[in-house]
C-alpha cells in the first residue's frame, strides 16, 4: 500500500489533519472497503441468479428523442436518483461500489482530493424518465456514495424522452 519513503514520512510526521499521506491512506482503506462490498454483493447476487449491476442507458429508438437540458447550470442531484451508466456498467455495481481493481488509482486519487478539501468538477449526467445515467464522473459518484454524501453537483448533458 505504501512504499518505505511514505511509511517513513508517516512515522516521522504522523497523520495530521491535512497530511496528504494520511488522506491517501484513508482513501486507500475506503477503496478496499468499497471493493469488498461490491465483490461481495456481486457474488451473492450471482449465487442467487440475480443481477445487481448498473443499468445501461437505454438505446434510442424511433420514439426516443434527445433534447437539450432545460438547465445547463450546475444542479444538485440526489445520489439515489443516479441509476445507471452510458458505458461503464461493468466497473461498478448498482450502489457504485467498484467491482474490479483497475479503478483503484483513479478512485483513490479522487477520494484523497476530496478528503483534502479540493473542489471536484461536477459530474455529467443524462436524464431519463427512470433517473439519471452517468456520462462522466463514475469514480466521483462512487467516492461520494462511499463517504455517505446524499447529493452531488452535476450538469445535465441532455434529456431522453
Amino acid at each position: 500500500m505504501f512504499n518505505t519513503l511514505e511509511m517513513t514520512a508517516i512515522t516521522h510526521n504522523g497523520f495530521g489533519q491535512h497530511n496528504p499521506l494520511a488522506d491517501r491512506y484513508e482513501a486507500s482503506a475506503a477503496f478496499e472497503r468499497a471493493l469488498r462490498r461490491g465483490k461481495g454483493w456481486a457474488l451473492r447476487q450471482k449465487l442467487l441468479g440475480r443481477e445487481r449491476g448498473l443499468r445501461r442507458l437505454p438505446k434510442g429508438g424511433a420514439t426516443t428523442a434527445r433534447r437539450p437540458a432545460q438547465q445547463s447550470a450546475m444542479v444538485s442531484i440526489p445520489l439515489s436518483q443516479i441509476v445507471g451508466s452510458e458505458g461503464r456498467v461493468g466497473d461498478f455495481d448498482s450502489d457504485f461500489n467498484p467491482l474490479n481493481d483497475h479503478t483503484r488509482d483513479r478512485w483513490i486519487n479522487i477520494a484523497a482530493a476530496q478528503r483534502a478539501g479540493a473542489a471536484l468538477p461536477p459530474v455529467e449526467l443524462i436524464q431519463v424518465a427512470d433517473g439519471y445515467y452517468v456520462r462522466d464522473g463514475h469514480h466521483r459518484i462512487s467516492v461520494a456514495r462511499a463517504t455517505g454524501q446524499a447529493t452531488i453537483e452535476a450538469r445535465i448533458a441532455y434529456v431522453l424522452n
